[in-house]
């Protein structure tokens, strides 16, 4: 049921997507004050915004110069938002266009590479305190101009280079994607991210795009199918790699044995530990933060799911160890820590966590986040 009462069947996709963010308008109008100097939109009075947003919302109008700053809003794509009929580009010969890409690409040099690379992981540490929404169109711009490099460069190593940056960048934009409850987005993205991966000859980065791939079947409750994938990236690995990657891709089996209820997440987990190096940032893997504190967040998280009441401890452990700056994760956190304290009998303390999750998951516009709390059942 929608906070309307209805089911949202009759509702537009803008609507509707305003519904799964959990906003009132006066949020919504919020959020696109916050993004208009970035959409190039000029935002009138509250009132004028709130009939506007009504007419978008019920298809009245179609947005045109809005399109981009619903888009910075929500992470959401033109066609996820219901937008249709884009203004087509301004055509250029063939040719021309064929020489105009290919000179471009012949610039990109080594320094350039890692200057994008380091772009994305500047996303990355953004996207964990601000959250999904408001970083995830700058991703797929990131990404769209990779890809045009790539596309266009003749240099083997530096097309080599690019792709895997590439993955790297659609990885992100795929959790992201995830993150605002865009599923089939976050697949696409996982596709770029493997495909990059395998022009990057890079098994790690490979792995990785599979492993986090995972939790798109999760999402979709193809649980069995995600226990087989993330399987498949660890096995496509290989012998050399990182003791990193090895106790993530365990950590990630573990979580999906844990949604099937399967007691094997223990051992899983146990495994998982064995891998994790003492010195746990490893610069070759800036997508992959996995310290002490974040494995027990990890593990409080399946013992949560499967009834074990030691799941409190290390959630709690990890609520007090855990970086701030991991928003997102703290939500997550909290959610477990709800649930596992409810199993308890602790509700006045679930309920308080439960609240708390909410307001993180709210601050970071998570949707995927958001979907957890209410399926706990308590009334925060």
């Amino acid at each position: 049921m929608t906070r309307d009462g209805g089911d949202g069947a009759d509702m537009t996709p803008l609507r509707r997507t305003r519904d799964e963010f959990g906003w009132k308008v006066s949020q919504l109008i919020a959020v696109l004050r916050r993004c208009a100097p970035h959409a190039g939109v000029t935002l009138g009075s509250d009132k004028s915004l709130k009939t506007t947003i009504s007419r978008h919302e019920t298809g009245k109008v179609t947005p045109d110069d809005w399109r981009k700053l619903y888009r910075l809003a929500y992470g959401r794509t033109d066609e996820e938002l219901g937008f249709t009929g884009p203004i087509a580009p301004e055509m250029t010969a063939p040719a021309d266009e064929l020489r105009q890409r290919l000179a471009t690409a012949r610039r990109v040099d080594m320094p350039l590479v890692r200057q994008m690379h380091q772009q994305v992981h500047q996303i990355r540490l953004l996207d964990r305190r601000l959250g999904a929404p408001s970083l995830l169109e700058q991703t797929r711009s990131v990404m769209a101009t990779l890809a045009e490099l790539l596309a266009y460069s003749l240099n083997p190593s530096v097309r080599e280079a690019l792709a895997a940056v590439l993955a790297d960048a659609g990885a992100l934009a795929a959790w992201q994607a995830l993150d605002v409850g865009a599923v089939q987005q976050a697949w696409a993205h996982y596709e770029t991210a493997k495909t990059a991966a395998r022009e990057a000859a890079s098994p790690v980065l490979f792995a990785h795009a599979m492993g986090e791939q995972t939790y798109a079947l999760h999402d979709l409750g193809r649980l069995t199918d995600a226990l087989s994938l993330v399987r498949q990236a660890r096995t496509l690995a290989g012998k050399g790699c990182p003791p990193l990657l090895l106790c993530w891709l365990h950590a990630v089996e573990a979580e999906v044995q844990a949604a099937l209820a399967d007691d094997a997440c223990r051992k899983t987990l146990e495994r998982s530990a064995m891998f994790l190096p003492a010195e746990a940032d490893d610069p070759a893997l800036p997508f992959i933060t996995l310290n002490e504190a974040h494995h027990a967040r990890w593990r409080g998280h399946c013992l949560a799911q499967v009834g074990d009441e030691e799941a409190v401890t290390y959630l709690t452990t990890a609520l007090h160890e855990i970086d701030a700056s991991f928003v997102r994760a703290a939500a997550g956190l909290r959610c477990d820590l709800a649930l596992a304290l409810a199993a308890q009998g602790e509700l006045d303390e679930a309920r308080a966590h439960l609240r708390r999750a909410r307001l993180l998951a709210n601050q970071v516009g998570s949707v995927r986040q958001r979907k957890r709390i209410m399926s706990v059942g308590l009334a925060a």
